[in-house]
């Protein structure tokens, strides 16, 4: 097998890494847009302190599960319509809409159901905040779902595309979907977290304070203009959260399917496809990810006391 063949697998690899950061950014960003993740703490208790809000309350699940479902339903649909011999091109657009299409219906009544609970709270149901938040959860969540099919879809077929046929993966299009899925939502929820806008509400307290329940709500009043909405809090987290979290989900890809196609090619797996060489590979694939392991970790111990340092110290020390 050529050694193009080699460089071929290596740049889709790389197209995966754009689709995953791409991906990651936009769930992000869909989830400050509905309120799906750590906003939602701030949401529910607004009502039961006093605070009337205008934010979308969509937190039927946990973003890992809902994006499951979402990214599963649209790789079944991408896949069914691959096998009827439609272009990828086109049948995975349709997939990644079919899927929204659930993910409005949930995100509509959810956000009802929700916000009906708070009833007792004296907390109204605006329309205009309905309708007003559906187009950028579609949007946003699709462009989402669209990059997830697309990854799954290059993976099975990542050995046709690349030339070597050998190494598509055994997992089918759904699965592959339902994987990625739960994944982006599960870094979604995670590092997508601490830049969801909590630094508007909390800018002027020390460095490290605990949040205090007097604080708690406070994130939903007031904006530049008016009343705050889940569409402010998009407008902030887009210039560092959202890509924050997709440069996370993107590492994340890089660093396995590169630390695996290297160990590959140095334990004489690619190009040939040698069984005998496959453990080697492994061994080595392993290696490499151990040592990657390490370096990230100390780069995160030196950050952190780097911040400690320049914006602490933490209160109670």
């Amino acid at each position: 097998m050529p050694i193009e063949a080699v460089a071929m697998l290596f740049a889709w690899m790389l197209v995966i890494v754009f689709l995953a950061l791409i991906a990651c950014m936009f769930e992000d960003l869909e989830s400050d847009t509905g309120s799906q993740s750590n906003p939602n703490s701030q949401v529910q208790l607004a009502a039961q302190v006093g605070q009337v809000h205008r934010f979308f309350n969509k937190a039927i699940s946990g973003e890992a599960p809902a994006y499951a479902m979402y990214c599963t339903t649209a790789g079944v649909i991408a896949y069914v319509l691959l096998l009827k011999g439609i272009h990828p091109l086109l049948a995975i657009p349709i997939g990644a809409a079919v899927g929204e299409a659930f993910h409005v219906i949930f995100a509509t009544t959810a956000h009802i159901g929700r916000t009906a609970g708070s009833k007792r709270f004296e907390q109204p149901l605006y329309l205009d905040v309905l309708y007003g938040h559906l187009l950028p959860i579609a949007t946003h969540g699709f462009m989402a779902v669209l990059c997830i099919v697309s990854i799954a879809y290059i993976q099975s077929n990542l050995g046709t595309l690349s030339g070597m046929s050998g190494l598509n993966h055994p997992f089918a299009l759904p699965m592959l979907a339902f994987i990625w899925g739960i994944t982006v939502g599960a870094i979604g929820s995670s590092t997508g977290d601490i830049h969801y806008g909590t630094e508007r509400e909390f800018q002027d307290r020390p460095f490290g304070e605990g949040r205090r329940v007097v604080y708690h709500g406070k994130i939903t009043r007031y904006a530049e203009c008016g009343i705050r909405t889940q569409k402010d809090i998009v407008g902030f987290c887009v210039k560092y959260g959202g890509p924050c979290t997709g440069l996370t989900f993107g590492l994340i890809i890089l660093f396995e399917n590169w630390r695996t196609l290297v160990g590959m090619k140095l334990g004489g797996f690619l190009p040939d496809l040698q069984a005998i060489n496959g453990d080697m590979a492994a061994i080595l694939g392993i290696v490499i990810g151990i040592v990657i392991g390490i370096v990230l970790i100390m780069g995160n111990v030196t950050l952190v006391k780097w911040a400690r340092k320049r914006y602490g110290p933490f209160v109670g020390e």
